[in-house]
């Protein structure tokens, strides 16, 4: 009898036991609050390729529904359900998990989250069930956030010179994953199974587990002592109090709305009129590729050196030309889905950056709430675009479906222009119109971060409100602050 009470204990030690070796942190990456703590390139690199072979796992199914439909012998409506619950699963991680990531270690937290997805798509990869199929490829979704865990990180810890950069860096790993899963999915498909593809990611997956397991740093927790109901409300209460996350996030939402109206319509548009096969609408993804690689020099010389409201108001112009482009022209000719695709993507991705520099100040012990907010209206856009155009085009082909998508950029740069870059409520330019960051000064996070200060305050600075301290600038700023108490009261 007591070992029947004893087991579920003993269970529940053992799992903790492995979870705890598992995330076990090596002396060379546990934190040092004296250390300088400056995203390095190479860390920035790895967070992009993170991104991108985790993001990838919701979309290697779109471009093989028909073929899991046969290899499952199931009908193809039913197919369709993989890439909805896929996202569904999804849906649920940015509202429930991502927040997490505001009050545990983070370096454990994304090291459990790639291991057990690894672990799952191993799953998706075996199993013969389609029902079970199902019901793994939620928990994949469920469980692929870590990209949405990244962006806070790049977000606090780049230097300040190098910040826009950076988060572009990981926002092209992010664009880079989407595309290049529906493209290598399809390829490898067509010549050999589709469970091949699946054992490629599983590998990556591991892969990149690896690397973060020797290289991430132990990151303090955001915000101790903060309990998990209160960050669930602060989701919630976040866009009622932040005009400029409110704005960033109905942006984004119309930006996305555009992004999938643009690719899932695209396929039926190669197809139905430009009579390409399967393999050449595959590889027309290269073209919405190319402009990922661009985007790291854009966001330095456009983002960097400008107000976000300044380098939004311009993506948002380029984007709607290429739209217009896209759309008149692609009715008759390839050149037209080429342009869009090249400098709409382009303008998508400069958008998603600003956006991301642009709320990079709001609740900087939150900054997990924060990316949850603006994540929830990014992948409701997704799925109005989604549905919406392709209700369009059926009903009246590319050019109705191109319409929507030029009302929705309108509608984004209308959303941008209702309040100014330096306006505090919700309406209004009240602070003026100059859309150049101001130098300002900024205080070292140490010793070896001396030469990034005076490189910044050489070549652009960003605005004293889009400032985000570290823990180790908060805990210093916490001392001085004693200490001047201290002084005072001893003067008396």
């Amino acid at each position: 009898m007591m070992s029947r009470q004893n087991s579920p204990k003993c269970l529940s030690q053992g799992f903790m036991g492995a979870l705890e070796r598992l995330t076990w942190t090596p002396s060379w990456v546990q934190w040092d609050p004296e250390a300088n703590h400056d995203l390095s390139w190479t860390m920035n690199i790895l967070f992009g390729l993170s991104a991108s072979f985790s993001v990838a796992n919701l979309y290697y199914s779109h471009p093989i529904l028909n073929i899991l439909a046969d290899d499952f012998n199931v009908s193809d409506q039913r197919s369709s359900l993989v890439p909805t619950l896929t996202q569904a699963g999804y849906a649920v991680g940015l509202l429930l998990i991502v927040p997490v990531g505001d009050i545990v270690r983070r370096r454990p937290m994304i090291l459990s989250l790639i291991f057990m997805t690894a672990l799952i798509w191993l799953g998706c990869t075996l199993t013969q069930s389609f029902s079970a199929f199902l019901g793994l490829s939620f928990l994949v979704g469920l469980l692929t956030v870590t990209p949405q865990l990244m962006f806070p990180l790049a977000v606090q810890y780049a230097p300040k010179r190098h910040r826009a950069t950076m988060i572009s860096i990981v926002m092209s790993g992010l664009v880079f994953g989407v595309l290049v899963a529906r493209l290598l999915s399809g390829i490898v498909t067509q010549y050999t199974s589709w469970r091949n593809v699946y054992w490629v990611s599983f590998g990556l997956q591991i892969l990149v587990w690896i690397f973060l397991f020797f290289v991430m740093p132990d990151y303090p927790i955001l915000s101790p002592g903060t309990s998990y109901p209160r960050i669930l409300l602060k989701i919630v209460t976040l866009p009622f109090l932040n005009p400029e996350l409110t704005q960033n996030s109905l942006i984004a939402f119309l930006t996305m709305g555009m992004f999938t109206s643009f690719w899932t319509t695209l396929t039926f548009q190669l197809a139905d009129v430009f009579h390409l096969s399967t393999l050449a609408i595959g590889l027309f993804a290269l073209i919405g590729i190319s402009p990922v690689f661009l985007n790291p020099i854009i966001s330095r010389f456009l983002i960097a050196p400008l107000h976000p409201h300044g380098s939004l108001i311009i993506a948002h112009l380029v984007t709607i030309a290429a739209i217009c482009i896209g759309t008149f022209v692609g009715t008759f000719s390839l050149a037209g889905p080429v342009i869009w695709a090249f400098f709409g993507d382009l303008g998508m991705n400069t958008i998603i950056v600003a956006n991301r520099v642009a709320i990079a100040h709001v609740d900087t012990k939150a900054q997990n709430a924060v990316n949850s907010v603006y994540m929830v209206h990014t992948f409701c856009g997704q799925l109005f675009g989604t549905a919406v155009g392709n209700a369009l085009y059926a009903k009246g082909g590319w050019t109705y479906s191109g319409a929507f998508n030029i009302a929705q950029i309108i509608a984004g740069l209308l959303v941008l222009l209702m309040r100014g870059p330096h306006e505090k409520g919700w309406l209004g330019w009240r602070g003026g119109w100059n859309m150049r960051k101001p130098k300002t000064e900024e205080l070292p996070r140490s010793s070896n971060a001396q030469a990034d200060v005076e490189a910044s305050a050489e070549e652009t600075a960003t605005d004293a409100t889009t400032e985000m301290p570290t823990e180790d600038e908060a805990s210093r700023e916490k001392v001085e602050d004693r200490d001047g108490k201290r002084g005072r009261v001893e003067n008396i």
